[in-house]
């Protein structure tokens, strides 16, 4: 058996997991976060909560889409039937996809507890900013607080792109292919005392600054209190990266407002939340990374596509490649 480390308990991370651990290896997985999840992160606040990244998985290839029938037969996801509206200068109007959207209940944050399982150790609240390579070929962690952790076999870093360049000190051959633009999204969290009058539960928008609105509570599973996810068009998060916290919520909520119902009540609660790393810039062809000695992966969904869908892909891909050096040494 070989000991592997995975860093970043996303999507990506927690599929790799998978493929590791039913391949006999015991992996422990590291996250600076205090849970696992990535962005399928959710938020709660007193009696509200809010899937506050990922809004839903959808399937564009066959083997995700048997993934997630095997999932909802498992009772881990369950289909989302939405109707989706769109919003343009043409006005709002359904949308007519047949696309069939999945969640996690009670929110997104459970499919990734239970991807976790496999784990023989989870370190939350573990920032791991450097990489070393023994003299015998494995690979020791260090995180922030100069802890040591180790020495391990392989190593899958599953984290967004910029932040994987400083752990690739040790593989500076792979560190150009992170040199990848990635954009923010500022992202609005509202609950109301009452429903909002709205013929839609969701809607892409393609005017003004907003890209995706939902009404939280649709979902299957979730608490039935009036609860809204109002996200940001990228490139209007982009110009707007460092801007006043209140100005942002203030813009964000009066777009929402014109286009939902422009007497909107005062929200009960409200939180704002930026994503620095939301999604590339430009879709990259990699799949993942692997070192000369195939010791060291990476993995995202900015190797692969920006989704749920392509940090599973990328992270089983990611594993796969790792196992064919792995398993042959710890066969010798």
């Amino acid at each position: 058996m070989a000991t592997i480390a995975i860093i970043g308990a996303g999507m990506a991370g927690l599929s790799a997991l998978q493929i590791l651990a039913a391949a006999g290896h015991p992996v422990t997985v590291f996250e600076k976060s205090r849970g696992s999840g990535g962005r399928m992160a959710s938020k709660k606040l007193q009696q509200d909560s809010w899937d506050m990244g990922a809004q839903f998985m959808r399937a564009h290839s066959q083997e995700f889409a048997d993934q997630l029938a095997h999932w909802q037969q498992q009772g881990i996801v369950t289909e989302w039937p939405l109707q989706a509206w769109q919003i343009d200068q043409h006005g709002q109007r359904p949308s007519d996809d047949n696309v069939k959207r999945y969640v996690a209940s009670p929110r997104m944050t459970a499919l990734s507890r239970q991807l976790l399982q496999p784990a023989c150790e989870f370190i939350s609240h573990c920032r791991i900013i450097q990489i070393e390579q023994t003299a015998a070929g494995q690979w020791t962690l260090i995180d922030e607080q100069q802890q040591r952790h180790g020495p391990y076999d392989g190593v899958v870093i599953a984290v967004p792109a910029a932040q994987a360049i400083p752990l690739l000190s040790s593989a500076p051959e792979l560190q150009p292919y992170c040199e990848l633009p990635m954009l923010p999204c500022w992202i609005l969290l509202l609950a109301f005392d009452q429903p909002l009058d709205t013929p839609f539960d969701a809607a892409f928008v393609k005017q003004g600054p907003l890209g995706w609105i939902a009404r939280n509570n649709s979902k299957p599973g979730r608490d039935q209190r009036e609860s809204w996810v109002i996200q940001a068009n990228h490139q209007w998060s982009l110009q707007r990266l460092d801007s006043d916290r209140h100005q942002i919520q203030q813009q964000l909520q009066q777009a929402f407002a014109e286009l939902v119902q422009p007497t909107e009540p005062a929200p009960a609660q409200a939180w704002l939340h930026r994503w620095l790393y939301a999604i590339p810039a430009s879709r990259s062809q990699q799949g993942c990374l692997i070192n000369h000695n195939g010791r060291l992966a990476v993995a995202g969904d900015w190797l692969h596509w920006p989704s749920l869908e392509g940090a599973w892909h990328s992270g089983r891909l990611a594993a796969s490649r790792l196992l064919d050096t792995i398993g042959v040494d710890s066969n010798d």
